[in-house]
């Protein structure tokens, strides 16, 4: 982890913007340490100075896209159903403006407006195992 220096400004104005935002948001430097964390990300476990590809199973990140925020100076939206976590996220990775190395981190769990190809398909009662939607 390395010693990230972020202004006492731009640290009260993420507080002020983010804390009251329902879901988890972090301010994160390009090398995975977490500047900052709303109130929502502090109470799931989002501790600051230490990675957010520490928490967890390494897996559950192979689909971050801070990367290539960071090299595109774009936000990144992904909406997807998140197996480990049984919910559809919709996702974001976005620069800091004026700031090549830091970027906010949120998910907004949106399963219950989740259109049905987003959700896993139950299996069928039918006693197939073949994990398909057949009726055999």
């Amino acid at each position: 982890m390395s010693n990230v220096e972020i202004s006492e400004e731009i640290r009260k104005n993420f507080h002020l913007f983010w804390d009251n935002f329902p879901f988890p948001v972090m301010l994160v430097y390009k090398d995975r340490t977490i500047i900052e964390a709303n109130k929502a990300g502090q109470a799931i476990g989002c501790p600051v100075g230490t990675r957010c590809s520490d928490i967890g199973e390494k897996k559950f990140h192979a689909g971050c896209k801070a990367n290539k925020a960071l090299r595109e100076q774009a936000g990144i939206r992904e909406v997807a159903y998140v197996d480990f976590m049984g919910q559809v996220l919709d996702s974001y990775w976005v620069p800091l403006a004026g700031s090549e190395d830091v970027y906010l981190h949120f998910s907004i769990d949106i399963t219950e407006y989740a259109a049905d190809r987003l959700l896993p398909k139950k299996q069928e009662q039918s006693g197939c195992d073949c994990g398909c939607e057949c009726s055999n």
